[in-house]
C-alpha cells in the first residue's frame, strides 16, 4: 500500500500549519455566551447536530466535487464550485475565515511544495477568478498529492469536529479531558458521516444552520472576543 502522501497531509492537518485555524471557533463562543454551549454534554450536542449536519450535506460533499474536478484539471469547475462554497456562506466572519485560511494555505503550500496547479490556481486567485476557500484548496493540495479521495475526506471531518473540541477548552468549564471524552464520542460515527455525504449531489448540497449563522453575526458585533470568528 503506497502511503507516500501521508506525511505531507499529516504536517498540513496538524494545528502546528499556520494558516489560522486555531483563532476561529465559527460561532461557537457567540453559543457560549448565549449558554447554548456550557458543558460536554451540550458541546456533544452541538457537534452531532449542527457541525454533523453541516459535514454531511455540505462541507463533506463540496470536497469532493473540488476533488473530482482538481483530478480532471477542471479549473472553471473548480471556479465555479469555490463560488458556490462562498455564496452558501451567509455569515461574513464565516465566509472571510474559509477565504483567509484558503489564501494561506496556498500561498504556504505553494513555497513548501511548488507544482503548476499551485501555480494555476494562484493565477486564478490573482485574476479574482477563485476566491480561493479552504475546501478548495484543501482538495487542491490532496490531489495533488495523490491522497485517496476516502483518507482526504476524512482528514477534513477529523478537523472540522476537533476544532470546536480545542476551542472549548479557551470557552467553558471543560479541560483537556473532557474535550477529549467528546471529541472521540463525536468521531464513533465518523465513517457513516462520510458514507452518507456520498449520496448527495451537488444539485442538493447545502446546510441551512440559521443557529451557528445568527450566533456569527452577533459575535462580530460582540463587545469583546477571544476569536475571530
Amino acid at each position: 500500500m503506497d502511503i507516500s502522501w501521508l506525511k505531507s497531509m499529516l504536517q498540513t492537518t496538524d494545528p502546528l500549519f499556520p494558516i489560522g485555524s486555531y483563532a476561529h471557533s465559527y460561532g461557537m463562543e457567540e453559543l457560549c455566551a448565549q449558554g447554548v454551549v456550557h458543558d460536554q454534554s451540550t458541546l456533544l450536542k452541538y457537534i452531532e447536530t449542527s457541525l454533523h449536519l453541516n459535514l454531511r450535506t455540505f462541507e463533506l460533499p463540496y470536497l469532493r466535487f473540488a476533488y473530482d474536478a482538481n483530478l480532471a484539471d477542471d479549473f472553471t469547475l473548480l471556479s465555479e464550485l469555490d463560488q458556490e462554497i462562498g455564496a452558501a456562506k451567509p455569515s461574513r466572519e464565516i465566509r472571510q475565515a474559509s477565504a483567509s485560511q484558503g489564501k494561506q494555505r496556498l500561498r504556504l503550500i505553494s513555497k513548501l511544495r511548488p507544482t503548476p496547479r499551485f501555480a494555476r490556481l494562484a493565477e486564478l486567485q490573482e485574476r479574482k477568478q477563485i476566491t480561493p476557500h479552504h475546501l478548495s484548496i484543501f482538495a487542491a493540495e490532496n490531489v495533488d498529492l495523490e491522497t485517496p479521495l476516502s483518507a482526504t475526506l476524512t482528514a477534513w471531518a477529523y478537523q472540522a469536529i476537533a476544532a470546536p473540541c480545542a476551542a472549548s477548552l479557551k470557552l467553558i468549564r471543560i479541560g483537556q479531558e473532557g474535550a477529549q471524552l467528546v471529541l472521540t464520542q463525536a468521531l464513533e460515527n465518523l465513517q457513516s458521516l462520510i458514507d452518507d455525504s456520498m449520496s448527495v449531489d451537488r444539485e442538493y448540497a447545502g446546510a441551512f444552520l440559521p443557529t451557528i449563522d445568527i450566533a456569527s453575526d452577533r459575535h462580530e458585533r460582540a463587545f469583546a472576543r477571544l476569536f475571530i470568528s
